[in-house]
């Protein structure tokens, strides 16, 4: 359903006897911005800037990206699906953005940002109808969930996590303790108990349902396992959902 409120791995490559391995501690850094299936990136907006369609100052504004969240105004924590640096060496990000189309995306000058690398995401997949916490690139947690049914389906893509908020007392009896809001709207309802069609992770009432095709649309699954959820993700973390 919808609802309101919305390290690396060290890399060896052998060397002649003569020559001196590096430390076995020593890693390559990922670069920064750039997703691997280890390491994704989260680029946290430090001043209002004007989203370009392209990474250049003289490209089209597609809208002014804040500094804040627009529900509870935290940090504006968004996930970076690409980079680009100019001739002269100035360097832009591209930021997936909390707005319909599903995958809106805007560039902004990496000045106006600060990135951090996370090694965990969440993975959703839809027929198995589970939802995995990926570290490193392997699977260290796994939770049954309930989906979308066909008319409400969950959308299919690469999204983030977007403002995760504790649930009200009104909405705790049906979502469970916290809602997990992603950067995913429905494809089918532009509204729904009020707002805009949101999807989220979120608890539920209703235990017996998991491992069910019977939501709106949003990923629900039991309130133990979404508490767990909580204390993993973080704003700009990386959710793939499947149709596996």
């Amino acid at each position: 359903m919808a609802v309101l409120v919305a390290g690396l791995s060290a890399t060896g490559t052998a060397v002649p006897a003569t020559q001196s391995a590096p430390p076995a501690a020593e890693a390559v850094a990922p670069e920064a911005g750039v997703t691997t299936p280890q390491v994704s990136w989260v680029a946290r907006v430090l001043l209002p800037s004007a989203g370009r369609s392209a990474p250049n100052a003289r490209a089209r504004a597609v809208g002014r990206v804040m500094h804040y969240t627009a529900y509870s105004r935290r940090p504006n924590d968004l996930m970076v699906t690409g980079t680009f640096t100019e001739p002269d060496g100035r360097r832009w990000v591209r930021v997936q953005l909390p707005k319909r189309p599903n995958g809106a995306t805007a560039w902004l000058p990496e000045s106006a940002v600060q990135l951090r690398a996370l090694t965990t995401r969440i993975r959703v997949r839809l027929r198995s109808r589970t939802v995995e916490v990926v570290r490193n690139g392997s699977v260290v947690s796994r939770f049954r969930a309930a989906v979308g049914t066909g008319g409400t389906p969950t959308p299919v893509g690469t999204f983030a996590v977007q403002d995760p908020v504790h649930s009200s007392p009104s909405q705790r009896s049906y979502l469970g303790p916290y809602i997990i809001t992603l950067t995913a709207f429905s494809p089918v309802l532009r509204t729904f108990m009020g707002g805009p069609g949101l999807i989220a992770i979120h608890g539920t009432s209703s235990p017996q349902l998991l491992g069910q095709a019977v939501s709106h649309g949003c990923i629900r699954v039991s309130n133990d396992s979404v508490s767990k959820l909580w204390s993993v993700v973080q704003p700009g973390m990386q959710v793939e959902i499947t149709k596996t």
